[in-house]
């Protein structure tokens, strides 16, 4: 099994004191802490040999392409300060290169959310999970995916992600999908976080009716 939490892009890293505001870090909060109870994020020793899992972000709007994201290795804390949430402002898919800053490097996923932030301007949150019972069941709940010969945080899961979002972009949000070659990954994207929970919840709640 590919070990998960491994930053495989180019980080430009500026180490600042940078803070998100209260009322984007309690949203973040708010809904990390579903994703967290139901075990679609988080860290776990037994799973994904004790490494942390999932990851959230907010676009940063005053800055349009700029978004604040969970941190690296962060799924083990109950609840995240501003120092654990860097904002990633600038990303090259194509050189692999993500410009952030902060105090906490940002998540090993964070191409795929900087991907669609620049295909899409209506998707203003991401949510990237791990969740065996919708994985297992992506299939037979309709789910397009990123192809199995792919691994994240690579240059062709972001080439993927482009190519799967494009195809997505006019339809209604949130935009969800599979990766097949990350085991239990799953991304759903939207115009807000309620949107991306709401879409997650149900998605469990159907993939469990499919066991």
């Amino acid at each position: 099994m590919e070990q998960e939490g491994v930053i495989k892009y180019r980080l430009a890293f500026r180490e600042s004191n940078i803070r998100i505001d209260k009322a984007s870090l309690h949203t973040l909060n708010q809904y990390r802490s579903i994703m967290l109870a139901l075990g679609l994020m988080g860290q776990d020793n037994a799973r994904y040999e004790g490494y942390g899992f999932g990851n959230i972000s907010l676009r940063c709007l005053e800055t349009n392409e700029a978004f604040w994201i969970s941190g690296s290795q962060t799924g083990h804390l109950a609840e995240l300060s501003s120092s654990d949430v860097p904002l990633v402002t600038q990303s090259y898919p194509e050189e692999n290169t993500i410009v952030a800053q902060g105090l906490t490097l940002p998540s090993s996923e964070s191409m795929t959310h900087a991907v669609i932030y620049q295909q899409i301007a209506k998707i203003n949150a991401v949510i990237h999970v791990h969740s065996p019972d919708i994985w297992l069941h992506r299939r037979a709940l309709n789910l397009v995916s990123t192809p199995e010969s792919v691994t994240y945080g690579t240059p062709e899961m972001a080439k993927s992600v482009a190519q799967l979002v494009k195809t997505q972009a006019d339809l209604a949000s949130p935009l969800v999908f599979g990766m097949d070659g990350h085991e239990d990954g799953v991304v759903v994207a939207g115009e807000n976080l309620t949107q991306c929970a709401s879409s997650l919840k149900l998605l469990l709640e159907q993939a469990k009716a499919c066991s």
